[in-house]
């Protein structure tokens, strides 16, 4: 259940399959972290200043991981929205990645359906 938040300069929401990009870094966060299940993943558009577009993905494990891995899981990532972004044409983008464990004080409230009560 790792927490996945990018954020990303808006050039590239535009251009960018989301729903492609954010499977497979599912698979490849679930698969290098060894995890369970199914990432919650987030992405935010941020203004960027400096003439350059930017693309920042922060992964939050729980606690457990050694460096190696959480580096391993990094290249990966690195490596992973490079492909997409270069794909959708995108090759001047600054990349970077952190990995990093969530604090003790993490709790998971499973979402549970009301009847007659919107979801979103």
């Amino acid at each position: 259940m790792p927490h996945v938040h990018i954020t990303l300069s808006p050039r590239i929401t535009g251009v960018l399959d989301h729903s492609d990009l954010v499977t497979a870094l599912n698979a490849l966060v679930v698969g290098r972290s060894g995890s369970r299940g199914v990432s919650k993943t987030s992405m935010s558009p941020v203004e960027t200043y400096g003439g350059r577009m930017v693309m920042h993905v922060e992964v939050a494990l729980l606690h457990g991981r050694s460096s190696a891995v959480k580096a391993h899981l990094s290249e990966g990532v690195l490596e992973l929205i490079a492909a997409h972004l270069s794909e959708a044409g995108m090759d001047a983008v600054d990349l970077s990645v952190v990995v990093r464990d969530l604090p003790d004080s993490y709790r998971l409230s499973q979402g549970r359906s009301h009847a007659g009560t919107a979801q979103t």
